[in-house]
């Protein structure tokens, strides 16, 4: 497809090229043989010394795992090193890793190689330290296994290309994993919590190959679509625009349909030229051709953002409903699909008989994360107030291959559902991937913090698999206030 970008060309050629592609790039050192300038410690309070060229961690009783951390963040990369530890002390490097006020009070969380002395011999298998838990152990790797060797200095290579994450202990090959929860983060150095004081494990030569590669990157390509809408797309459109070009991720392109009752036959925008599209448009039906291309582009792994009335569209294109899960008015009923709830931690699928859409008047409204996990809601807030909206209830549809992001409670006290009703979400479509928000009926709403992160990560996520955009905002609304720009 045309639409293949930046992304998708770096990636392929770090896959495929692996240690080749890496060879072309310099290496820059992470230590600088004398002191901690750059690195920052976090969490537990074992000790960090620098003696004779090398980090020294050493445990302390009753303390957390400790962390020494860069404070530059890496995306794709080479990263090697060699370490030297102590018998009975466990450890490890992170990568692409978090600290966030608002995810268990700054914990360090995110992919760990594991450092393992005992007799398990994992030592470069792949942990999740912090949420998950173990992604790739060694227990049918014996080579890797038996590659650590105790009481001698041992090297590591990690590769994190893409979504694909390799290591290597003393040139054996060890894990081989692909996960897209984390695209970037910082790297940390683990002392882990001991039972046993003055432990010590130490680091040297640590250098990296930072393959990220930003000043060659190419912007994503976005196409908004608008024209036609019961809300005023003349005036969101421009808000859409601006926060995608905000992130310094997006060019930023509008196709503007026919007026209402115009012949729609020229309306025939070349989807395959964007990385996402983003669907601000309710109304008449595009022409065949059209609806065949965007179901082309997304099935070969096209994005597409649906913000707020867009899920109004096109009740009666098959599958226009099952890109977007659920959607709402129309002349939706039952026949559309069930209705979803969050009911007990759990998803539940609603099948009582009833239109699809509706809301109360706009009010005020806690939105509730329910997968902190997903890149587009990584460190924001389990939850925050959003502005004076419209709060999207009794959706109906397909609802297949969606991941509920987040809810909102529909109090009855504002004419609601007594319900907590989807508010973001993901959907799979063929090769493709979808970001569905509810919010943002108007400029003002569109004010939100809230609004503004999500949109912006779900974007990036939509139109790449990928969220790069991993800061959370000081001006993030709160459980109890939303804030507005």
């Amino acid at each position: 497809m045309k639409r293949q970008g930046w992304f998708a060309a770096v990636l392929i050629a770090l896959v495929f090229t692996g240690a080749a592609v890496a060879a072309d790039a310099a290496w820059e050192s992470l230590f600088d043989g004398k002191t901690l300038n750059g690195w920052v410690q976090k969490n537990g309070q074992a000790k960090y010394t620098v003696e004779d060229g090398t980090i020294v961690g050493t445990t302390v009783l009753n303390t957390p795992n400790s962390f020494l951390c860069t404070e530059k963040m890496y995306q794709d990369f080479v990263l090697e090193l060699e370490f030297l530890v102590e018998p009975g002390l466990n450890s490890g490097i992170q990568i692409r890793s978090h600290s966030y006020k608002d995810y268990n009070n700054y914990r360090v969380h995110g992919y760990q190689v594991e450092i393992d002395t005992s007799k398990r011999a994992w030592s470069g298998g792949i942990y999740d330290e912090g949420r998950r838990g173990w992604l790739f152990d060694l227990k049918d790797k014996p080579e890797a296994q038996a590659a650590f060797k105790q009481d001698q200095w041992n090297h590591y290579r990690i590769e994190a290309l893409g979504d694909r994450i390799r290591t290597w202990v003393n040139g054996v090959p060890a894990a081989d994993l692909t996960d897209d929860m984390t695209a970037t983060g910082f790297i940390a150095l683990q002392v882990h919590g001991s039972k046993v004081a003055d432990k010590k494990i130490k680091w040297r030569n640590l250098r990296i190959q930072d393959l990220t590669r930003k000043s060659e990157r190419k912007l994503l390509k976005a196409l908004i679509v608008d024209g036609q809408n019961n809300h005023d797309w003349k005036a969101t459109t421009p808000v859409l625009k601006r926060l995608l070009e905000e992130t310094g991720l997006f060019t930023v392109e509008v196709a503007t349909s026919p007026g209402p009752k115009e012949p729609m036959d020229s309306f025939k925008p070349d989807f395959a030229k964007y990385d996402v599209i983003v669907s601000n448009y309710t109304g008449a039906d595009w022409p065949k051709a059209t609806q065949g291309a965007l179901v082309e582009y997304m099935n070969q792994g096209g994005g597409l953002v649906i913000f707020h009335a867009a899920n109004n569209a096109f009740p009666n294109w098959k599958e226009w409903n099952e890109m977007i899960a659920l959607g709402g008015w129309g002349g939706r009923n039952e026949r559309a699909g069930p209705m979803v709830r969050y009911r007990d931690g759990k998803v539940v699928l609603d099948d009582s008989p009833g239109r699809g859409g509706s809301h109360g008047p706009q009010h005020e409204f806690q939105v509730t994360v329910r997968d902190r996990h997903h890149p587009i809601m990584a460190g924001l807030p389990q939850k925050w107030m959003h502005a004076k909206d419209e709060l999207y209830s009794t959706l109906r549809g397909p609802a297949k291959n969606m991941t509920i992001l987040a809810t909102a409670y529909a109090d009855p006290k504002q004419k609601g559902t007594g319900e907590h009703e989807p508010a973001l979400f993901t959907v799979r479509y063929g090769k493709g991937r979808i970001f569905h928000t509810v919010l943002g009926h108007a400029p003002e709403q569109m004010r939100s913090v809230g609004f503004s992160v999500t949109y912006q990560r779900g974007a990036e996520w939509a139109a790449t698999g990928r969220v790069t955009q991993v800061e959370v905002p000081e001006d993030m609304s709160t459980a109890d206030k939303a804030h507005l720009r």
